[in-house]
């Protein structure tokens, strides 16, 4: 017999990203209803073989003898992939696909409301990640005059944000001599106001405060940095930005009775992936030293594990 749960289909709605990232959806642009319906999100709850499948997967990355990288590994690993990033953009001009991370990966798998589901649209995964990052940079940026990112990347999100909000000043920040390189090609191609800087967030120097009206941003960069974090915070604090927001997989937000959380806990923990931000967070909050706007998990992720929204300011 069939389980009629498992073949019903539904579709992720603007109201549903919204909702889910406890932004209300109203303070979205007006096209972005319009933006979401020229995606195919559509989507099933996975079936148990599927389960199972999804479930061997990831046993099996966690059992890689690599699964776990020194930090020079780690940033040999990223240098090489920025470099490959840098490379489509010179040879296929600057784009959001040139500037895609390789590790989206077509996939029919995707975690969603805490539970695994199954789409016909392989790149669901990516298209969520551009449709969660529009509402959050619109919702959180909008009022700022310059964002400064941390761990930048590919410098998909600088492109993003530049084409979103073409007046912010950027300055992109990565351990990756590559993705600065990319950072000096999106100011020559598209005439962004955007420069770029090596840091590496492991040990930052004490910052000086930054101008009026500058945000930070971090975008899967903080997961590298397992508990080494503490010096980072201070060299934020030290900034004096107008606020911090982090799209970054949050370990104490997971419900570890759950098989997926329990699954992208532990696999997080053998990748040597952030723990305790969150915690420290709260702890200053708790010291009157920064206020904590938002610390959601939107329950939207990857095939693994998936990001939350934290967003703070110092006070």
């Amino acid at each position: 017999m069939i389980d009629q749960e498992a073949t019903k289909t539904d579709t992720i709605s603007a109201g549903d990203l919204a909702a889910a990232c406890g932004i209300d959806p109203g303070s979205a642009a007006d096209d972005f209803a319009a933006e979401v319906a020229g995606h195919n999100l559509s989507y099933r709850p996975a079936r148990p073989q599927e389960i199972e499948a999804w479930a061997t997967m990831v046993l099996q990355r966690m059992r890689l003898p690599r699964a776990r990288r020194t930090a020079e590994e780690n940033q040999q690993a990223f240098e090489q992939g920025w470099r490959e990033n840098l490379e489509l953009a010179l040879a296929g001009g600057v784009s959001a696909e040139s500037l895609r991370p390789r590790y989206f990966r077509p996939t029919p798998f995707l975690r969603y409301r805490r539970g695994l589901v199954v789409s016909a649209n392989e790149h669901l995964e990516h298209d969520l990640f551009t449709l969660v990052r529009r509402l959050v940079f619109r919702r959180f940026l909008a009022d700022c005059t310059a964002v400064r990112e941390y761990g930048c990347g590919s410098c998909g999100n600088l492109l993003l944000l530049g084409q979103m909000f073409p007046q912010l000043r950027l300055h992109a920040l990565d351990w990756a001599r590559s993705s600065v390189e990319i950072a000096g090609l999106l100011a020559e191609r598209t005439g962004l106001s955007l420069t770029g800087d090596t840091f590496d967030m492991r040990r930052p120097s004490r910052a000086e405060p930054l101008a009026a009206d500058t945000a930070i941003l971090t975008v899967h960069a903080l997961e590298q940095l397992g508990g080494d974090f503490e010096t980072l915070i201070e060299h934020f604090l030290a900034a004096r930005p107008r606020r911090v927001v982090h799209l970054e997989p949050i370990m104490e937000l997971y419900d570890p009775d759950n098989l997926y959380d329990h699954l992208a806990v532990e696999y997080s923990q053998r990748r040597g992936y952030l723990e305790g931000y969150l915690p420290a967070l709260e702890r200053l909050a708790a010291e009157g030293r920064i206020e904590i706007i938002k610390a959601v998990r939107p329950g939207i992720g990857g095939v693994i594990h998936e990001a939350s929204l934290v967003v703070w300011e110092p006070r």
